[in-house]
């Protein structure tokens, strides 16, 4: 997709504009480091499959559902590389292979769009095309993986109400809360659920949770409290909705230390 430009004669150089969808990684163009690339087309951003595992009953029409999950989502950027000389293109593809490994803060490449950029992909490189390298100017692609296959608007700080437009529930990015006097329970609660938490807790103390990919951490103080988790506190399924508001047992949600920081998911 592309922007229109004047087809009139100039004095002045005509510069190729880039794409309104053009990609950016970790916040940077690749054009913008790797002079001759551009992106020409984006596969993979709109509709995203599903993971349905079914049984086939004898005796009965159809199948039984027993699951049904998003599956990962496969972004296909096609681009075009012209160089001047065979070195340059060598240079050039050391440079897009440093690009497309360089992770974020987040440990995945954070990729957005210029045409949606309040939103994110967390990705990894995962394969790219074999190309013959028999000239100076080449068109090829590359496969970006985001394994969640969502992509995340830049997260929400609050102190307990939770804002959504998009997803029907999320699970937070980050809980901090201050404890407010000595206790031996603390507790995280969204209406009905709870997270619960049994130890000995001083008065203006810093409790942390973080909802992460690969684990959910808890600390107090720094210290790690998992092991204080009370029974039935669902930490991995601590979803909010929107118009929540988390409140706490003896602890407050205090956005200038940090707050709750929701990420608004959005499939397509």
């Amino acid at each position: 997709m592309y922007d229109y430009a004047s087809l009139k004669r100039t004095e002045s150089t005509v510069l190729q504009r880039a794409p309104v969808d053009n990609m950016r990684i970790n916040g940077t163009p690749i054009e913008d480091i790797i002079q001759g690339y551009r992106q020409l087309t984006v596969k993979g951003r709109s509709l995203l499959n599903r993971e349905i595992s079914t049984t086939r009953v004898p005796g009965r029409r159809g199948v039984w559902v027993d699951s049904v999950n998003d599956s990962e989502r496969e972004i296909e950027v096609k681009y075009q590389l012209t160089t001047v000389t065979s070195q340059v293109m060598r240079t050039s593809f050391r440079e897009l292979n440093r690009i497309l490994r360089e992770v974020g803060p987040s440990g995945y490449l954070e990729v957005t769009f210029d045409d949606e950029p309040d939103f994110t992909y967390y990705a990894i490189f995962k394969e790219a095309d074999e190309v013959e390298e028999d000239r100076l100017s080449i068109i090829s692609s590359f496969v970006l993986l985001v394994p969640d296959g969502y992509k995340k608007r830049v997260p929400e700080r609050s102190n307990g109400v939770v804002y959504l437009t998009y997803a029907k529930k999320v699970i937070p990015e980050k809980i901090v809360a201050m404890t407010s006097t000595t206790a031996t329970e603390i507790e995280i609660i969204n209406g009905q659920t709870k997270l619960s938490f049994k130890g000995s807790y001083a008065a203006n103390k810093e409790i942390v949770i973080k909802f992460g990919d690969e684990e959910v951490t808890a600390t107090y103080d720094g210290r790690n409290i998992l092991s204080e988790l009370q029974r039935f506190s669902p930490l991995e399924q601590f979803y909010v909705k929107d118009g929540d508001r988390l409140t706490g047992k003896n602890v407050t949600i205090r956005e200038d230390s940090g707050g709750m920081k929701v990420y608004d998911l959005f499939i397509r």
